[in-house]
């Protein structure tokens, strides 16, 4: 009965394990996307979302840093001086909002369609 139970818990502990694998993106972070219009361009994106998970909406500050990734539309790695207002981008990030006014996220990668 012992080496049964052992079996059923490491059984159960894999399962676990590999289920998150899937639900993690890039590296093994979570990734959700976002896509917006650019709005304006200062020490922070501002954004309008034309289309987000999670039921996001409005309008959003995205917060861009040195690990911050920046392609165009091929996968070409550009730089965050290339984006213009009124660009739509695809921004990938973390799922965590920041609840501000307004909602604040920090990008892992942005993609200009």
């Amino acid at each position: 009965m012992k080496k049964i139970l052992i079996t059923f818990l490491i059984l159960s502990l894999i399962l676990i394990s590999s289920c998150s694998l899937f639900e993690n993106g890039e590296n093994g972070m979570n990734t959700t996307k976002m896509t917006a219009k650019i709005i304006a361009i200062n020490e922070k994106l501002e954004v309008e979302v034309v289309e987000g998970e999670y039921g996001a909406s409005g309008i959003y500050w995205v917060i861009t840093g040195a690990d911050t990734f920046f392609e165009d539309a091929q996968g070409n790695k550009i730089s965050r001086s290339e984006l213009g207002e009124g660009d739509i981008i695809i921004i990938e990030y973390n799922g965590q909002v920041m609840m501000s006014y307004p909602p604040q996220i920090s990008a892992r990668r942005i993609t200009v369609k």
